[in-house]
């Protein structure tokens, strides 16, 4: 598989983020978990990074935002080492939200968009740091202030999916 279809194969993998513990992650730090293991499986330098975003700023319906949420989040994506030179790789949102969400294409050497409006990017080392401390009391104190809104949104994103 050429790099192009390794990443559409990830991208296009429908955004969902998981409920509870045990399911499949296949939200933005899942989908790029699957992208980083294939990229580093053919041989590719790849490095996580991790930014912070807001909600309100990916414009979504007013009864989506009424649900109780923190607002800041963090979002994960992708760097690959291309002839010498970091290339941002963010897979996030899938061909089906192409109403919408922008969704990224790939020449396979330039960089990618990040998939939401970034407050603030960390170091490759905090990314990392960020990325391994996904401990089961992280992931269920996010899903206990968080989790109405993450259902909310999956079922928003189906029902708008093309």
């Amino acid at each position: 598989m050429n790099l192009i279809s390794i990443f559409e194969s990830i991208r296009d993998i429908p955004y969902r983020i998981p409920l509870k513990l045990g399911e499949e992650d296949n939200c933005c730090s899942g989908k790029h978990e699957k992208l980083f293991n294939l990229l580093k499986k053919e041989g590719y330098k790849v490095r996580y990074r991790v930014c912070v975003f807001l909600w309100s700023d990916l414009n979504l319906p007013s009864e989506l935002e009424k649900i109780p949420h923190d607002d800041d989040c963090t979002h994960t994506y992708l760097e690959i080492n291309i002839d010498g030179n970091w290339k941002i790789l963010d897979a996030t949102w899938d061909i089906g939200l192409k109403n919408l969400f922008h969704i990224n294409k790939w020449d396979g050497k330039s960089n990618t968009e990040i998939a939401v409006k970034p407050i603030k990017i960390f170091t490759p080392q905090k990314s990392l740091e960020i990325v391994n401390n996904q401990t089961e009391e992280v992931i269920n104190k996010d899903l206990k202030i968080n989790g109405k809104f993450y259902k909310y949104f999956n079922e928003w994103l189906e029902k708008n999916r093309k």
